[in-house]
Order: C-alpha cells, then structure tokens, then sequence
C-alpha cells in the first residue's frame, strides 16, 4: 500500500506535497497571461495527470511534473476541450 499523501495545488504558486512526514514544493513554470484562456478543469486535469503517473509506479516529482503538464494544457482552452492527440512525455 502507498504511504498517505496530500498535494495542494495553489494556481501559479507551487505545487506542495506532504508525504511520510515530509514536505516537497514543486514549482509551477511560468504562463504568459496571453496564453490563459479558461480556468475551468484546472484542477480535475492536474488530478488527471497526476494520477496517470502514480498508478504507473511513477516518482512524486514525476507525478506532479504530469499534473502540472494537463493543468497547463487545458487552461490554455475554452472550457475542457481537448485535442486529438497527447504529446505528453
């Protein structure tokens, strides 16, 4: 079983992970305001990415690498639309 974990995602603030009584911040990279578009699903995408990495037996650091990844994807659409393809890696 895993150990209890807790992410707090903040925007563009850090991302903060408590896990096994130690505490990580991730930064987030940097959004030119022009490329924001919607916020909506921000969140449930950076769950999405990130949960796609842990069930994987991925690292934190990747699993938040992942999360980051599809919340910056999608607040880059109108509403939750996504494209045909993943270029994920």
């Amino acid at each position: 079983s895993r150990p209890r974990t807790v992410v707090f995602t903040q925007g563009s603030q850090c991302t903060v992970v408590a896990c096994n009584g130690e505490v990580t911040e991730y930064a987030v990279d940097p959004l030119a305001k022009e490329l924001l578009v919607d916020t909506n699903g921000a969140g449930d995408a950076f769950v999405g990415g990130f949960l796609s990495q842990l069930i994987d037996g991925k690292s934190m650091e990747e699993c938040v690498k992942a999360g980051h990844w599809a919340a910056r994807y999608i607040i880059q659409q109108s509403g939750t639309q996504l494209g045909k393809t993943c270029d994920y890696k």
